[in-house]
Order: C-alpha cells, then sequence, then structure tokens
C-alpha cells in the first residue's frame, strides 16, 4: 500500500478491469452488478445486463489509454499535455483525482513504488 508521505503524482497505475471504446473511440469500464450467484440468475432472469459500463470522457479515455504499467501520473499528465498542445489546463491535479476515484471504486492498482 502506498504511503501518505509519497508523492501522489510518483504513483502507477495499473489497469484493473475490463474496457471498450464506444463508436466515438470512447474508452467505457465494465464492472460487475454483483457477485453473488442467486442476483446474478434473477438478473439474467428479468433479462437485464448482468455488468455496467462506465463511460469516460475524451480526457479520461485518453489517460486511461495512457497506463501501462510503467509510466506515473506524473508522466501521463505530460504526454497528454504534449499531445494537445498543452491545452488540458490544471492536467495533474485532475489526473490525481481521477485516478484516485478509479482506485477508490477497484478499477486501478497501484504499482509497488520501489
Amino acid at each position: 500500500m502506498m504511503d501518505k508521505k509519497d508523492n501522489f503524482l510518483d504513483y502507477v497505475p495499473l489497469r484493473n478491469c475490463p474496457f471498450g471504446t464506444d463508436d466515438k473511440g470512447r474508452v467505457y469500464l465494465v464492472k460487475e452488478k454483483t457477485k453473488s450467484k442467486l442476483l446474478k440468475k434473477i438478473i439474467l432472469a428479468l433479462g437485464r445486463s448482468q455488468e455496467f459500463h462506465i463511460h469516460l470522457d475524451e480526457l479520461g479515455t485518453a489517460a486511461w489509454l495512457a497506463v501501462d504499467g510503467r509510466r506515473t501520473i506524473l508522466e501521463i499528465a505530460a504526454g497528454l499535455k504534449s499531445a494537445a498542445g498543452g491545452a488540458v489546463d490544471q492536467a495533474e491535479p485532475r489526473l490525481a483525482k481521477f485516478f484516485a476515484m478509479l482506485a477508490r471504486d477497484g478499477f486501478i492498482s497501484w504499482k509497488e513504488l520501489s
């Protein structure tokens, strides 16, 4: 686990869930509605999807696709700024919050700092 003294921008995110892209090229994350076998059977009997699709915006999509298990949040932010010609305002704090939310909800984990 990461220590509160660490600089959050030095964390390396690791993808922890399946994902896909929609017809606009934006990423959506896939999460099961439940892990309960009984509830899965009920959901299936009702003809409902057994998963949620969480659709990301353009910045979220670019950040998600930049996650490779080697780059830190700071490096990802620099890459996004470079690709956008510096047009991404406050990239570091925005990405830090974005990745913190993804970690909280189990979509990513963190590579141990060495």
